[in-house]
């Protein structure tokens, strides 16, 4: 997710700490004061800047209570929560659930969009928030709910860049009147936007100047509401959603970027390609999911990943791999038990997918790219000992070799795990487990001194995991089924 959008703040005041606050910047001041505080521990101590960044809210709240027009009070509390989700370890020591927090925030952006609804950073954060929490919601299958919150993004998006546009084109009039002799505004001398008038007087925001990376920054955000959406939505409005990616990437960027110094079109270039073949791909596999494009048709779409220099890129290299893995799971999922499965198609593109995560860690290694590569082991494993589909005597005497490859990889992403990874560390755990448990059941392989907590693990915690695989692709039911009666078999 984009970063929050910031305004610029006024100048701190010096003042008594012994003082109790009143006016709405002497709460901003006090506020600022706990967060600088709970920013000095974000990295060494999680639990002490939680509890800073929640004084801080406090204080934002307060204020509120005394200042309900302060639009620098509210916008300050919106953004301070939204950053505050996008730190795991922080959310941990909130003592509320990711998905509440979020509501929450939503909330606060909300109220600051009613006291300023031109704002372009208020209307782009709350977009951010709107996105996150779909993303949550989809994540718990809960993607009616997820479907409205995209769609109020992209509008907040839309409302967004329409701003962003003007403010650059006045910023631009005005340079050009002081090449022609004129003065052009300094920022601060700019009309702005107030916070509403206080009993000490008017508080006044200042906005930073827009340029052409916050357009740029929009387009991506719209991009990837876009991308999410598409997965969750009815056939018939692809096409819509189809013409408003057309729109920001062959109209859009491009002019935006074409506005950036020389020296960073490049870069931008490259970011916003990636940006642009994540959604073709997505988009791809939604109408090959509704029977709108055939096998083909989608394969071909995925050459918007042939980037230049995508090869140095580690990021680029496991979008193309997921997309790929992405493809082989739905064609597998529309062929599901049928002898007519192209399995030399699928293996092709899961063989090229590892291919991509494996020049990824050479690059720099993840957690993440563990679990992936772990991943498509388990899917060339199930294509493997498909009882389905004719197979060449060298593919189905791969299975063996791909089991034991998913758990190195699986053991990898734990390993490489950090506190930021909970969940990941705890799904590839789940998936060691699983993939041992598989190897005793179908390849009689005693399992190695590492595994061997592994194979301990609850039935519960177990059976868990293999509903999650089942769904995800990863494993047939009838072998999951057969894992699952494992594990209370003496």
């Amino acid at each position: 997710m984009a970063k929050p959008k910031q305004f610029t703040k006024p100048p701190k005041k010096q003042k008594s700490k012994a003082a109790a606050p009143e006016t709405a910047d002497e709460f901003q001041e006090a506020a600022d004061f706990e967060e600088e505080t709970g920013g000095k521990w974000r990295a060494g101590d999680p639990a002490k800047s939680g509890r800073a960044f929640v004084r801080a809210l406090e204080i934002y709240e307060r204020g509120l209570q005394r200042h309900p027009s302060s639009f620098d009070l509210a916008y300050n509390k919106a953004r301070l929560e939204l950053e505050i989700t996008q730190q795991p370890p922080i959310v941990s020591h909130i003592q509320l659930p990711l998905i509440e927090l979020l509501k929450q925030t939503l909330d606060s952006h909300r109220y600051a969009l009613r006291l300023n609804e031109e704002n372009p950073d208020v209307l782009f954060n709350t977009s951010q928030v709107l996105t996150s929490l779909a993303e949550q919601l989809s994540e718990a299958d809960d993607s009616g709910s997820a479907i409205p919150l995209l769609q109020e993004a992209l509008e907040l998006l839309s409302a967004c860049l329409s701003r962003q546009e003007m403010l650059l084109e006045q910023h631009q009039a005005d340079l050009e009147d002081a090449e022609e002799g004129g003065v052009a505004l300094d920022p601060e001398d700019r009309p702005a936007s107030t916070s509403g008038s206080e009993a000490s007087g008017q508080t006044v925001t200042i906005e930073n100047p827009i340029t052409a990376n916050d357009l740029l920054d929009t387009v991506h955000a719209s991009l990837s509401a876009l991308t999410t959406l598409v997965s969750l939505v009815e056939a018939g409005a692809l096409q819509t959603l189809g013409d408003m990616a057309h729109s920001l990437t062959e109209n859009k960027a491009p002019a935006y970027i074409g506005l950036l110094p020389v020296d960073a079109q490049e870069s931008a270039r490259f970011t916003f390609a990636l940006a642009r073949a994540s959604f073709v791909s997505a988009f791809a596999d939604a109408q090959y999911n509704a029977f709108m494009i055939e096998a083909e048709t989608y394969l071909a779409r995925l050459e918007a990943f042939s980037i230049p220099s995508k090869g140095q890129d580690a990021t680029a290299l496991g979008s193309e791999a997921e997309a790929r893995t992405e493809f082989a799971l739905s064609v597998l999922a529309r062929f599901e038990g049928s002898p007519d499965l192209p399995v030399d198609l699928c293996w092709k593109q899961l063989s090229l997918a590892q291919d991509l995560y494996t020049k990824a860690t050479k690059i720099g290694r993840s957690a993440q790219v563990y679990l992936s590569r772990g991943d498509v082991e388990m899917l060339r494993h199930r294509l493997a000992s498909s009882p389905y589909v004719k197979l060449s005597d060298g593919m189905r005497k791969s299975a063996p070799t791909l089991a034991q490859n998913a758990y190195t990889y699986y053991k990898g992403a734990v390993r490489l795990g950090t506190d930021e990874d909970a969940e990941l560390k705890l799904k590839a755990q789940q998936r060691m487990s699983i993939v041992a448990r598989m190897r005793m059941l179908l390849y009689e392989t005693e399992p190695s001194a590492d595994a061997a907590d592994s194979i301990q693990s609850s039935a519960a915690y177990l059976r868990a995991g293999l509903v999650q695989s089942v769904e995800e692709g990863l494993l047939e039911t009838a072998l999951a089924d057969a894992i699952a009666n494992s594990l209370t078999a003496k």
